[in-house]
């Protein structure tokens, strides 16, 4: 792939429990895959705006903020707003089952004059009459995290839950290879219905789909850690012979201590497809095997910097996914963690500059 410099300028905080304060300011270009209207990605260094040209009104849109993801998606997007000098409301629809409410919110947060949206979609289809009233009405939105498939939006900064879910099918077959001995897996991608989840669940049998690792049973339910460890506890009993527990960072977490009351953390092993701060203590304590990793907090910031070059015109990387990988517990310490995870003194922020 070929490599080339998007102009701007981004910047870069200290997470996990440090002052913002201590923020060196720049990142340096954050290598990220760009895809062209052709569906050709190439990888190109991203880079931001220096500052907005006047304190813009832009609507945030997520799911919800009750887990580490959404709160880290949270703090990406409240330091762009400051940096570029933004004003931004973050709205919270109640869950991944509140459509509806995400629209009407959405609706409100524009009638009192925002110039942009960004949405973390609830319905990969659901939001498509919405989004396109938006551009009859001069007002871009921007696709970040979840994705959408509407044709209308100005711009995308996805987390590509496909390729998480594939690097950790991917990461299973390289250990596990065609022909050596079949190992068993307990799959829990989250919530039936959610695009995320079926993205998820593509991207990992894709990847496991020629070699020896077999999907014992797929659990879907809400990534609450009651649900997922009674999911998780409903597996054990039914298949004696669970090699490996895989799927959300909350069916990980919640794995840990059922797998240790049960005596069988040396014979089943733990994988996540997205990173948490759960889950990288994990890692750090080889509870955990393996994880995932995007870089959450800067698709958040992508996100802003896309909603103000839109609202003023300028050049704009309109597809953008940012590069991840697999972490295991052998490697996490060299994780960047900032560019993941909220410093852990984070609380949701719902209002920026007002």
């Amino acid at each position: 792939m070929k490599s080339k410099r998007f102009l701007g300028h981004l910047a870069l905080t200290t997470l996990l429990g440090c002052s913002s304060a201590a923020y060196a300011g720049d990142w340096f270009p954050l290598p990220v895959n760009s895809t062209g209207p052709d569906g050709k990605i190439t990888k190109v260094d991203y880079v931001g705006l220096p500052k907005a040209a006047q304190p813009w009104d832009i609507c945030v849109s997520f799911p919800h903020l009750k887990d580490s993801f959404w709160l880290a998606a949270n703090y990406g997007i409240v330091e762009e707003a400051k940096r570029l000098g933004v004003r931004v409301v973050v709205l919270d629809a109640g869950g991944f089952t509140q459509l509806n409410n995400q629209i009407s919110q959405i609706e409100n947060c524009v009638a009192g004059g925002a110039k942009a949206v960004v949405i973390g979609a609830i319905s990969q289809d659901g939001l498509g009459n919405l989004v396109a009233e938006l551009k009859r009405k001069n007002i871009p939105v921007v696709d970040a995290y979840n994705g959408m498939t509407s044709k209308d939006v100005g711009a995308r900064s996805l987390t590509l839950p496909r390729d998480e879910g594939w690097r950790a099918g991917h990461y299973l077959a390289e250990k596990h290879p065609k022909g050596s001995k079949p190992v068993k897996v307990a799959w829990l991608p989250g919530p039936a219905g959610a695009g995320w989840v079926e993205l998820f669940n593509s991207g990992f049998r894709e990847a496991i789909k020629d070699s020896a690792v077999e999907i014992a049973e797929t659990k879907y339910g809400d990534t609450g850690k009651e649900v997922q460890t009674r999911l998780i506890e409903d597996i054990l009993q039914t298949h004696k012979d669970i090699d490996y527990v895989a799927g959300t960072a909350v069916t990980a977490e919640a794995a840990v201590p059922v797998l240790r009351a049960r005596g069988l953390t040396s014979k089943i092993k733990v994988v996540s497809v997205y990173l948490t701060p759960g889950v990288y203590q994990g890692l750090k304590s080889k509870s955990i095997e393996a994880s995932n990793m995007a870089p959450v907090v800067l698709v958040g910031r992508i996100a802003v910097d896309q909603a103000v070059r839109l609202v003023e015109g300028k050049e704009v990387l309109r597809d953008v996914g940012p590069i991840g990988r697999m972490y295991t517990k052998d490697d996490i310490g060299t994780l960047k963690t900032e560019t993941v995870l909220a410093p852990t003194s984070f609380k949701p922020v719902f209002k920026v500059g007002r």
